[in-house]
């Protein structure tokens, strides 16, 4: 895959909490350069993740100027306000959770923006901070969000369930097929129950989104942009995609920016 330079003018200082559904992600950025960054899964109880966040939250505050200002993007409100919290007591200053409302580089041409998950915006803003002003941004994660960005206008997307999500679907809602992991690509078709059941949730989302994105480039010739945790599973299917792991972060970095402007 491809990978493409920034050039959009970014937040040179800022601590970037993404909290999703699966994990919390931290990027530290001072003087325009990363200094630190750090995940926490949601595995465990939920005192353990939150003392693994508060530890690294307190390592990474030894590396931070004293005035970098905090975002937090959040799909998950109430581990939002817990890792809020945390980041309260570490770094003595409160987070700017970050919403529809907020300055963000494009056009929102959304019915209803106050529902969009933030991380969406997000990675819109990604395509922008990108030079990008007709993109499409991938994201494979717990679930798949598609996003178009048309004219430096968010125009709107398409959520998929993410490999994860279909596969526990078909062991919870099914009396037999078992649970499967699906992770390293897959052969095209399986040998047993376990293999086929791998192979339809990986090439059938896999085939979902090469033909998505394709017809969505068409409108346009517009670009991709792939992220999340599940790109790499991807990537084969989306050959022509850029790969930016740190979207996300990167849409906040500009959205900072505009705020602090």
């Amino acid at each position: 895959m491809k990978r493409r330079r920034t050039s959009r003018r970014l937040a040179t200082d800022l601590l970037a909490v993404d909290v999703g559904n699966s994990k919390v992600e931290a990027l530290l950025v001072c003087d325009g350069e990363e200094r630190c960054r750090w995940r926490v899964d949601y595995d465990g109880t939920p005192s353990g993740w939150k003392r693994q966040f508060a530890l690294a939250a307190t390592a990474a505050r030894r590396e931070a100027h004293a005035a970098v200002p905090i975002v937090v993007a959040s799909v998950a409100p109430s581990r939002a306000a817990a890792v809020e919290a945390i980041l309260r007591r570490t770094w003595r200053r409160r987070p700017h959770r970050a919403s529809w409302r907020d300055p963000w580089p494009f056009r929102l041409g959304i019915r209803t923006p106050q529902t969009l998950g933030v991380d969406r915006l997000a990675n819109v803003a990604g395509l922008m901070a990108l030079g990008l002003r007709d993109g499409i941004a991938v994201d494979a994660g717990t679930a798949v969000t598609i996003d178009i960005l048309e004219r430096g206008r968010f125009v709107g997307g398409l959520i998929l369930p993410g490999s994860a999500l279909m596969a526990r679907a078909l062991h919870h809602h099914t009396a037999q097929l078992p649970l499967v992991h699906v992770g390293a690509p897959v052969p095209l078709f399986g040998v047993d129950t376990v293999s086929a059941l791998q192979a339809g949730v990986q090439h059938g989302l896999a085939q979902a989104l090469r033909g998505l994105t394709a017809t969505l480039a068409a409108r346009r010739r517009s670009q991709t942009v792939l992220t999340g945790g599940a790109a790499e599973v991807f990537a084969p299917w989306l050959s022509k995609a850029l790969h930016v792991p740190d979207l996300l972060f990167l849409g906040l970095r500009l959205l900072q920016a505009r705020r602090s402007a």
